[in-house]
């Protein structure tokens, strides 16, 4: 990225929901185009994500058809628009949203709802009942080294997630391997990269780590989740970053703001309010911003509330969407 591209807040809200945290081996109980691409399901979530060269119309009308087909009932929605259609159908006594959102030369498709979710294994309350695995189960095998979106990865573990934004790239997977396993695994294919590896905050069921990339720098969080350890490896792109008119301060975080909704709102941050006209940051960064100082913050709105970490020298994006507050770095 040496070139900056503005996008706008409802492509950042598309990469966002680009990477459920969890993943189900089995296939998604709902119909998909024959394109369909970058597939992401969770059945614990009760979530699906694909990207499709088809537009927004074309799939509004296929997920139509296919609501009919299965005897769902659809309930009319506020938001039908040529860049973002969201369609609401009643499953029995389940319920399920499809939002179709023109992202660049594609269309994100996210579908969410407990439809969508699979039978909880018998097991569940027992594996979710400790943060660790318990020590007579067979030991994990070995994560096998792989590449996505530029970043390392782990194979063979069929739920390996990306998303991509202004400027930052990140990976995510899950595995059934410790935390120390996959902390182990990120030290080596880092260092093999020539990352530098500047600060670790390590337990047995949570990991921190900061590193220095040649592109800029990097974090790795790893967090045991039940029998699973989820792992997400963050990568700043420094140089695009300094290099956009949108870059803040040396020492400073950089907020956007953006409004995919049809009214005004005011979102607190840092101690400070900030009024967010409807529709801001449609067609590019063009909302408010703020700077602030790096540290743990805290995105309040009526009815909403997201907390995020933000190093220095960052952008981040605070939008206000169908569902309430999202929070995504760039």
């Amino acid at each position: 990225m040496l070139k900056f591209k503005a996008l706008s807040f409802a492509a950042v809200v598309c990469l966002a929901l680009a990477s459920p945290p969890a993943w189900a081996d089995d296939a998604p109980p709902l119909a998909m185009p024959d394109d369909a691409s970058d597939v992401v399901y969770s059945s614990d979530a009760g979530s699906l994500t694909f990207s499709s060269a088809r537009s927004v119309k074309d799939l509004a009308d296929f997920y139509r058809a296919e609501g009919k087909k299965m005897g769902w009932q659809e309930t009319p929605s506020v938001i039908n628009k040529d860049n973002m259609v969201v369609l609401d159908f009643t499953a029995g006594e389940d319920e399920v949203s499809v939002t179709v959102m023109k992202m660049g030369d594609k269309s994100m498709v996210t579908a969410e709802g407990a439809a969508l979710e699979g039978k909880p294994a018998a097991s569940a309350d027992a594996s979710s009942s400790s943060g660790s695995s318990d020590a007579s189960a067979p030991a994990a095998p070995p994560l096998e080294a792989a590449e996505n979106n530029g970043l390392p990865t782990a194979n063979g573990l069929g739920n390996m997630g990306s998303s991509s934004t202004m400027f930052s790239k990140s990976v995510n997977f899950s595995a059934p391997n410790s935390v120390a396993d996959v902390v182990a695994f990120y030290r080596t294919e880092l260092g093999k990269r020539g990352w530098t590896e500047n600060d670790a905050k390590i337990t047995d069921t949570e990991a921190e780590l900061a590193f220095t990339a040649p592109e800029g720098p990097a974090k790795l969080t790893v967090k045991r989740n039940g029998d699973m350890s989820d792992a997400e490896l963050t990568l700043t792109l420094k140089d695009a970053a300094a290099k956009s008119p949108l870059a803040p301060k040396p020492g400073k975080v950089k907020i956007l703001f953006g409004n995919m909704s049809d009214q005004d709102a005011v979102v607190s941050i840092g101690g400070k309010k900030v009024k967010v006209p409807a529709g801001a940051g449609s067609k590019g960064p063009d909302g408010p911003s703020l700077e602030l100082k790096p540290g743990n913050l805290t995105a309040t709105m009526k009815g909403a509330k997201e907390s995020f970490k933000a190093g220095p020298d960052t952008i981040w994006m605070v939008g206000i969407g169908p569902g309430g507050l999202i929070v995504v770095q760039q």
